[in-house]
């Protein structure tokens, strides 16, 4: 299942790059209702893998960490994975959580560039 989300996160990523860079190219704002369906759609899948991948590690989640998942996800996302791995695992699951970022930032660029030779 955390693998089915990780996969919308990209797909999502990609949308709404490709969304941005249609919009910038015509010279066009984008909808209000874009912008929150994009950050809700992010928010909910980043604490739906959050709540499964707590559960598999049986990890106490903290009320405050929940809400800094949704709030400052680039901020409580790797802590809680620092926090939820063994020692000597901690540092290589930050990473690949940093790696996954990146694909995310690239994901979004692709996008953006597609968009943008579709609005042309």
């Amino acid at each position: 299942m955390k693998r089915k989300i990780q996969f919308f996160l990209l797909v999502m990523f990609c949308v709404m790059g490709l969304a941005s860079g249609f919009f910038a190219r015509r010279n066009l704002s984008e909808p209000t209702w874009w912008a929150l369906f994009s950050t809700v759609s992010i928010s909910v899948a980043v604490f739906w893998w959050y709540c499964i991948d707590s559960a598999q590690k049986e990890f106490t989640r903290s009320f405050w960490l929940n809400v800094g998942v949704v709030a400052i996800a680039p901020i409580a996302i790797p802590w809680y994975v620092f926090r939820s791995n063994e020692r000597g695992l901690r540092l290589r699951a930050v990473g690949r959580v940093l790696g996954f970022s990146c694909l995310l930032f690239l994901a979004g660029i692709v996008g953006g560039v597609a968009g943008v030779a579709i609005g042309s």
